[in-house]
């Protein structure tokens, strides 16, 4: 066989040095392929990852395939070399055949990932040491090769992430291996892989990318009837927020009271909290799967567009990141959820990358030229801590191109156990266009830091017995391309907050910008600025839709806002909730054949009407739907709390503060409540946990406060001095008697209080806040959301309207403009079940009931699958035949919105029997709709 030609192009996955690295389910929907084993081709041989029998200990990296259109095989030993990766391939001639590597040096100066290839029992040259630090094919040696089934090794020989994309076995002395753009073509070629590309369907929404963003928008339009695609190029949903990523989920409720977001991600959240599972692979997964106008397509990479006329897109060209297939997708309107912009960039929709100069937007902390700095990315999180702790004492020493870091550090490190958010590289990086070059950067900074902490950090001795555990490698991204709208929301925006007439969603998170110089920033610390952001602004619908694409919009981190307000919308719970308006959005568009604009000047009430009854929140928008039934009702209950009191059964229900878990040290935050009906205090009880074996003495410092968040003008109420004893955990009572002066009560302790700890309440009233002011930087942060706990005796009180009309009052959450919670409470000193109830004048043909339930708006997250405000167990019933009969019966109800389509029943009265809940003797609902 002369010119025979074997290509291997190494595309495997497996368990790495440091255990089984994806999980086993990620590891299978990466594996899926439609290949056969190989046989030669008019006398070549090719063999891709998919065809391995046996992934070993590399890992096949797809991340970067919009560089070089494929995915390449990554050994991530942490210096200790990986398992082999074997393939058997079939030769039909024996012969001489030259070996072929495509590999990257990507430190040419210390050629960190080195490996050979064993073909039989023969190694090759060493591969992965080329002088060039870009894509290289190097030439690795001659072989003997006899006819029939050969078997060949990927060899690593560091465990320092060696990389090969492509090997060649060739009996052509003339032959020369081809370049990048002639890859996919000599592929194709030689193992017959088709490259026209196969039509997959034509969709009312195709959406692009699934992360929290995506997911939900692709939800939402298919709940509202459109056929939609939801293209995804990784093997599982949930972006950062996946398996693969494991980013903690963050959102408003991080730092605003009763601010958790609704609609499709709370339910989301609440799956999650069911199953105590911290990733949304599952729960998106299993949202995704019950919706039938939904089509999902994993592992398949958009990378290019279909455009009707210079306006128009028409249809999305995309490669299967596994096995090389190329498809297209047809639509009507195309939503952008990949973070990158990538579908509006192909488009030719207009976007941004970096900061705009000051003159814009007159942003306070914006250059006075426009650059293209933007926040670094990190790696993921996924696969176990970053240093452990053993028995022994264990050296470091640093590979030669590990980053070093400036000695001190400047930053607060809280845990060997993960790798902090602020191990970031200089925001000069392109982490799009050098997507791979930024990921290996990470890479360097992270083995730099286990340098410091072992051999630099003024601590070091607690980190003598700690070792390297994991580090990951796939590059999160914060912000790249941004796409503009017909409004770019700005900083000055978010901070008044505004509020626009096409609002859509909210936002809560601070205007969090990082440092642009990452951790090499010394004593600047890791912002540029992190901004309080107060609840009631919101994010305009024409912020979601391309100014010059017209039938594209956008959702996640590539809207139309500037770099400083997307320190703001970036946060991955409120992406989702911009997922949600723009699917709903989508498919209003394909309802009406309007393109976004035209839905955003004609029909913004209506999108906004659509959003709230799937539980998206938007301020001052309530419920005006003519259609619900419910509004033309009178509303009575069994009972009704008459007032808000936190006592000691308060916190100790299930599920409401989490003993030694979530807890703050005892004096680094201020408190703030209303004083309600008291006058004065009696005892106030702290929930507090010595983890020391020391007595503490402290001294608590009372005062009061004119007004909410008010922490300048204090009236000093008392101090008193208090000793906690060691290893106590507990409730600590504190004597007061004295009277209250003014509308708030704050508290605070001072003094020496090592290793005490204050523990967070997850159900906290309304207007009560933490501040505390953060080392690195002098912004002060207020919280409204996991206030240390404590409680008075006599019992601090508030007085709010828990009544039945509450629940046809169209708010679904506390409105800070009055101070109004809108739910119906019942009277917590009477057993359930509880009923409330609905009535007409004249009967009602019902065919849809749906509810809002309280699940605890104020949570940080949700650590106990118990929320005990949640109705797990109800009945609705109606009014037939001169008798209630029940005509729904639910049990084990983990979610807020519950929607119950029925038989049509024509009654006069409707009623909602609440018989169990998740601990608290009240049963609440804050909505109740009919149609």
């Amino acid at each position: 066989m002369k010119n025979g030609i074997l290509v291997i192009s190494i595309l495997m996955l497996a368990a790495t040095a440091f255990g089984q690295y994806p999980p086993p389910d990620v590891s299978d929907a990466l594996q899926k392929t439609s290949r056969t084993e190989r046989t030669d081709v008019a006398g070549t041989l090719w063999l891709d990852a998919e065809d391995f029998q046996d992934y070993g200990g590399w890992y096949h990296d797809t991340q970067f395939i919009y560089l070089m259109g494929s995915g390449y095989l990554l050994a991530p030993g942490l210096g200790t070399p990986v398992k082999d990766a074997v393939a058997t391939a079939t030769l039909s001639e024996s012969g001489a055949y030259t070996l072929w590597v495509r590999s990257r040096n990507w430190d040419p100066e210390h050629s960190p990932g080195i490996f050979k290839v064993k073909v039989g029992d023969t190694f090759s040259t060493l591969c992965g040491n080329a002088k060039s630090g870009e894509w290289v094919w190097q030439q690795a040696g001659i072989f003997p090769l006899e006819a029939g089934e050969q078997t060949l090794r990927l060899v690593d020989q560091s465990g320092y992430y060696g990389r090969c994309d492509a090997l060649v076995l060739t009996r052509d002395e003339k032959f020369s291996p081809p370049k990048q753009e002639e890859m996919a073509a000599a592929r194709a070629k030689y193992t017959g892989l088709e490259l026209m590309p196969v039509v997959q369907g034509s969709f009312d929404v195709i959406v692009v990318g699934g992360g929290p963003a995506g997911t939900s928008a692709a939800i939402a339009a298919a709940r509202q009837g459109a056929k939609t695609a939801l293209i995804q190029d990784r093997p599982v949903l949930g972006g950062n927020g996946s398996k693969e990523f494991a980013v903690g989920m963050n959102g408003a409720a991080n730092q605003q009271a009763q601010m958790r977001e609704g609609g499709i991600i709370n339910e989301a959240t609440l799956i999650n909290s069911f199953h105590q599972t911290t990733d949304f692979t599952e729960a998106f997964t299993e949202l995704a799967e019950a919706e039938p106008n939904l089509h999902l397509f994993l592992n398949t990479r958009v990378d290019g567009v279909i455009m009707a006329d210079q306006e128009t897109i028409q249809g999305v060209k995309t490669v299967h990141a596994l096995d090389g297939t190329r498809s297209e997708f047809h639509g009507d309107y195309f939503i952008d959820c990949t973070g990158d912009g990538w579908v509006g960039y192909f488009s030719g929709a207009e976007f941004r990358v970096g900061r705009e100069a000051k003159s814009e937007f007159n942003e306070k902390p914006a250059p006075k030229e426009a650059d293209h700095i933007t926040m670094s990315a990190c790696v993921n999180s996924e696969g176990g801590p970053f240093m452990v702790k053993t028995e022994n004492r264990v050296s470091y020493e640093p590979p030669g191109w590990a980053a070093k870091l400036p000695v001190p550090l400047h930053r607060k490190i809280e845990s060997l156990a993960y790798r902090h958010w602020w191990m970031e590289y200089p925001g000069t990086v392109d982490d799009v266009w050098e997507g791979e070059y930024a990921r290996d950067y990470l890479l360097r900074i992270a083995y730099g830091f286990a340098d410091y902490v072992k051999n630099h950090w003024e601590k070091k001795e607690t980190a003598k017995n700690h070792t390297l555990n994991n580090i990951g490698f796939f590059l999160g991204r914060r912000e790249s391309r941004r796409l503009m709208g017909d409004y770019i929301l700005n900083l000055n925006d978010v901070l008044q907050p505004r509020w626009f007439e096409d609002s859509i969603t909210s936002y809560g998170w601070s205007a969090d910008i990082h440092h642009p110089q990452g951790i090499f920033s010394g004593k600047g610390g890791p912002y540029d600025c992190d901004y309080r952001v107060n609840p009631g602004g919101g994010i305009p619908f024409r912020c979601i839709y391309s100014k010059n694409i017209s039938n594209l919009l956008m959702a996640g981190r590539c809207i139309s806002v500037s770099h400083y307000a997307l320190g703001t919308t970036r946060i991955m719970m409120t992406c989702a909730t911009i997922g949600q308006a723009a699917g709903t959005a989508a498919a209003m568009c394909s309802e009406y054949t309007m393109t976004p604009r035209e839905v955003g000047q004609e029909r913004i009430k209506e999108l906004q009407q659509r959003l709230i009854k799937e539980d998206q929140y938007i301020p001052r928008i309530q419920n005006e739907d003519p259609a619900d039934l419910a509004r033309k009702a009178i509303a009575t209950a069994s009972s009704e709390q008459e007032v808000w009191a936190v006592n000691e059964t308060y916190h100790n229900r299930p599920g409401t503060v989490d003993r030694g878990n979530k807890a703050v040290p005892l004096t680094s935050r201020t408190v703030m409540c209303p004083a309600g009906r008291l006058q004065a205090v009696g005892t106030l009880n702290f929930l507090i946990d010595n983890r020391s074996a020391q007595e503490a003495a402290v001294t608590l410092q009372l005062y009061t406060s004119p007004a909410f968040q008010d922490f300048e003008n204090l009236t000093p109420v008392t101090e008193i001095p208090v000793t906690i004893p060691p290893d106590f955990t507990g409730t600590l009572p504190v004597k007061v008697d004295c009277e209250l002066p003014g509308r708030f009560l704050v508290a605070r302790f001072k003094g020496g209080a090592k290793g005490v700890y204050w523990e967070v309440s997850h159900a906290n009233p309304p207007l009560m806040c933490e501040w505390s002011k953060w080392e690195w930087n002098q912004s002060v942060h207020l919280k409204t959301s996991m206030v240390p706990a404590f409680y008075a005796t006599p019992a601090l009180e508030w007085d709010y309207d828990f009544g039945a009309a509450n629940i046809i009052n169209g708010k679904t959450r506390f409105w800070y403009t009055n101070s109004s919670v809108n739910m119906w409470s019942s009277d917590p000193d009477q057993p359930l079940p509880q009923w409330v109830q609905l009535a007409w004048d004249q009967p009602q043909t019902v065919s849809e009931v749906r509810l809002i339930f309280d699940t605890n708006l104020d949570r940080r997250r949700y650590n106990n699958p118990i929320v005990p405000e949640r109705i797990s167990d109800y009945e609705i019933q109606a009014w037939l035949d001169g008798g209630w009969k029940t005509i729904v019966s639910e049990t084990g109800n983990i979610q807020r919105l519950r929607i119950h389509r029925i038989e049509p029943v024509e009654t006069e009265k409707l009623r909602v029997v609440a018989s169990k809940t998740g601990g608290d003797p009240s049963a609440r609902i804050y909505e109740l709709r009919v149609y």
